[in-house]
């Protein structure tokens, strides 16, 4: 299958690329970034599959741009941002904006099988309801309920949305630089706390960049019930990404 890729240099999208060149299953993988960068090398990795397409503005996506995606099946969006580091209009423009212009253009792109799964990197806490106090739980719940709303409205019958919710992401080894304070307060505070006593809120890269992927690649279907999975199978918690994470 031809994916799309998107936060390939972050903490969940690093993970997913790798995840993506060592799948059998992902035979073609278009990475849009904002800058050129080394592939990751490796025994089992294929970089000849993957393309990168320096790409700055995220609210929209040019003829020349949706010429080379064409026939693409799906798309994983793992770009993201920290509230805290973007004034509040950049956020809401990064965490809602952008992936609703992408879903949006990526159902003209005539997937080969019909259906185009487009996975959305979202967040415990998110509230679609948007009465939670912080602007990131109102933000990617506002997505959320957004991109799951899309499929239904015209011409956008293609897409087949998951929304995705990770807890604190863990990576036993990191390849995205860090200030030194992060490295403190992730690495040695907040992370062992997380892993000891909450073990059902963090979501190890491993598992997650699994459970992306294998949605990315698949029919499209709604997740079958279970414990983590919301929304008529269209939303998966922290709690399920562990749990499928050992099933799919």
């Amino acid at each position: 299958m031809h994916l799309i890729l998107t936060g390939a240099t972050g903490t969940v999208g690093g993970p997913v690329l790798q995840r993506c060149l060592a799948s059998p299953n992902v035979t073609k993988l278009s990475i849009l970034s904002r800058r050129q960068f080394a592939l990751p090398v490796g025994d089992n990795l294929d970089v000849a599959k993957a393309q990168i397409y320096v790409h700055e503005d995220y609210s929209t996506y040019p003829d020349e741009l949706a010429r080379k995606l064409q026939g693409a099946d799906g798309c994983i969006w793992a770009q993201g941002v920290s509230q805290t580091e973007v004034s509040k209009e950049d956020y809401i423009r990064i965490t809602y904006d952008y992936p609703l212009a992408a879903a949006k253009s990526f159902a003209s792109l005539q997937p080969n099988n019909g259906k185009f799964n487009f996975v959305y990197v979202s967040g415990e806490g998110a509230d679609p309801t948007e009465k939670t106090w912080t602007l990131f739980g109102r933000i990617k719940g506002r997505a959320e309920k957004a991109l799951l709303e899309l499929p239904s409205t015209p011409p956008y019958g293609v897409l087949r949305v998951y929304n995705v919710r990770p807890g604190f992401v863990y990576d036993p080894a990191p390849q995205r630089s860090r200030t030194l304070m992060k490295k403190i307060f992730v690495d040695c505070a907040i992370g062992p706390a997380l892993r000891a006593f909450m073990p059902s809120q963090v979501s190890p890269t491993a598992q997650l960049s699994k459970v992306l992927v294998d949605l990315a690649t698949g029919d499209g279907s709604p997740l079958p019930a279970g414990v983590g999975v919301e929304d008529g199978g269209r939303t998966l918690r922290c709690v399920g990404i562990r749990r499928l994470g050992d099933e799919l």
